[in-house]
C-alpha cells in the first residue's frame, strides 16, 4: 500500500473509495476489494489525512468482468420445472 502520489493526487475524481470500488465490481462488501490488494491484483492508495483506502477508477474499470455461470439443470429439479 502507498500513499497518494502527488501526479494523481489533484485528480481527486480519478480515485474512488474502497466502498464504491466494491460497488462498482457487485460486492457488498470491502473486504473482496482488500483480498485484490492482499493478492497484488489492486494497488489501493492511503490518504494522508486519514487511513482510507482509495483506489484510480481506471484500475477498477479494467478488472475483468466474470462471465455469468447458469446453474446446473439438476439444481432445479422438483421446483415446479419439467423434468
Amino acid at each position: 500500500m502507498s500513499l497518494i502520489p502527488e501526479s494523481i493526487h489533484g485528480q481527486s475524481s480519478d480515485l474512488i473509495s474502497a466502498g464504491e470500488a466494491a460497488h462498482i465490481l457487485g460486492f457488498k462488501q470491502t473486504s473482496p476489494i482488500m483480498n485484490y490488494v492482499k493478492r497484488g491484483y489492486l494497488t489501493a492508495y492511503q490518504s494522508t489525512k486519514n487511513n482510507r483506502k482509495y483506489f484510480r477508477s481506471e484500475e477498477i474499470l479494467d478488472l475483468p468482468k466474470p462471465l455469468p455461470i447458469p446453474p446446473p439443470a439438476e439444481k432445479f429439479k422438483g421446483h415446479g420445472r419439467p423434468e
